[in-house]
């Protein structure tokens, strides 16, 4: 799981080699766009969060939720609110709807974002739950909030234990997840969990279960995301890594179909979730690898019978180019440009050799075939406006919303910030 360090998911290698590009590097934004530190954690000390580790998600209202890997009352983490001021340029306000004990409640929720439904918030925990390997957990508005366990893991029966992801929804009240570890080949599961019928309890079963190798891949990570059809997209994190696509069936199992196996020497392992734009097309980001800090890549669906095909969008350089290393995400804009962090680099040397992290813009060519265009919109400094950003970019509106794993307030507990391109 990411703490307030860098992510332990991600082998930094900081290249100094020249590398030959496909993609023109422009120099950073102009000072009008602005970084806002929404709020800075206090850490456990003062019963707020640390480290927050998840993307956020908001409601009708413009508040935005989101998870800390730890802190809280009882050190286990949290999930939190930050309800936007009532006029511009004034504070946001936070509050804790929930603070794990590491008991039967859960402990340490995220990585994944919050799903919000009906009012009420759903996640994952990683620790904690009777067998003590992760719980989903429903969290239902009041004063305080009322945590529901509605499933605890467990590491018998090959149903999959250690959530790492949240969830997503599918038709009839399901909800759909992955975890590194179990299942029958103790490779990890995605994992179907469904409503009640009757009173009953809610019922998890895992409709894939991972082989491992470069056929199938291990340990998927981040959410899923679902197509029009039903069917669910996700990544491998294991190197080699894998893109892989599930297809229900209304009599059998799953089948899956592995749309792409990473080079990790050469591309680095995926470690983001994917993304659709309007043509069916997937982009995600890649970790470090021999000869990059980091890739954003797009794959195109089989035309003519074909595989799908694989785009590296940009590769970062990470020193001495200053452009960001190892991005965490990436998100579109309303006009097609893509959106994104990076856990380190950038020009401030705050951080060390490592640099703070970065926001950065691509975008796409003027002309079909063209290279698209990286821009480092913002440097962090390390400091109150926070470091490592490492979960993906928020976009409510026109501002997008991001988080830092450290920096900060001063304890250093991590930021939720707002960026305005």
């Amino acid at each position: 799981m990411r703490t307030s360090t860098p992510s332990t998911r991600s082998a930094l290698t900081l290249t100094v080699v020249a590398l030959t590009l496909t993609i023109l590097i422009s120099p950073n934004r102009a000072s009008s766009q602005t970084e806002t530190v929404v709020h800075a954690f206090q850490s456990s000390e003062r019963s707020d969060g640390f480290s927050p580790n998840a993307p956020l998600i908001a409601d009708a209202h413009g508040a935005l939720y989101g998870t800390t890997v730890s802190g809280g009352k009882h050190g286990w983490g949290t999930v939190f609110k930050l309800a936007p001021p009532a006029s511009p340029g004034g504070a946001w306000t936070e509050s804790i709807l929930y603070s794990f004990t590491g008991f039967n409640d859960g402990g340490q929720p995220g990585p994944g974002a919050l799903l919000l439904k009906g009012g009420s918030l759903y996640g994952t925990t990683s620790e904690g739950g009777v067998n003590g390997v992760g719980v989903v957990f429903e969290l239902t508005p009041g004063k305080p909030w009322v945590e529901t366990v509605l499933y605890a893991f467990t590491t018998s029966g090959g149903y999959g234990f250690t959530p790492s992801s949240g969830l997503t929804e599918g038709s009839k009240g399901t909800f759909f997840g992955t975890t590194f570890k179990g299942g029958a080949h103790k490779q990890g599961v995605v994992y179907r969990l469904s409503p009640p019928t009757g009173g009953g309890a809610w019922t998890e079963a895992p409709i894939y279960a991972f082989k491992g190798g470069t056929t199938d891949g291990s340990e998927p990570g981040n959410n899923l995301i679902i197509d029009s059809t039903g069917s669910l997209y996700g990544v491998t994190l294991v190197a080699p890594g894998t893109a892989f696509k599930l297809t229900p069936s209304s009599s059998g199992p799953w089948t899956e179909t592995l749309l792409y196996t990473f080079n990790p020497d050469i591309e680095g392992a995926p470690d983001s979730s994917l993304v659709f734009d309007s043509t069916g097309n997937l982009y995600g980001a890649t970790t470090s690898s021999g000869s990059s800090d980091g890739t954003v890549y797009q794959l195109m669906p089989p035309t003519g019978g074909s595989g799908w095909t694989k785009n590296t969008l940009y590769s970062f350089l990470g020193l001495p180019s200053n452009d960001g290393a190892v991005p965490t995400g990436i998100t579109f804009d309303s006009t097609g440009n893509l959106w994104g962090s990076t856990q380190y680099g950038g020009n401030n040397a705050n951080c060390g050799v490592i640099g703070c992290g970065t926001v950065f813009e691509l975008t796409p060519p003027s002309a079909p075939g063209g290279a698209w265009t990286e821009q480092v919109s913002y440097s962090f400094l390390g400091g109150t406006d926070g470091e490592y950003p490492d979960t993906q970019l928020f976009l409510l509106g026109t501002t997008l919303y991001g988080t830092t794993a450290a920096g900060g307030g001063e304890n250093r507990a991590g930021t939720v910030f707002s960026f305005v391109p």
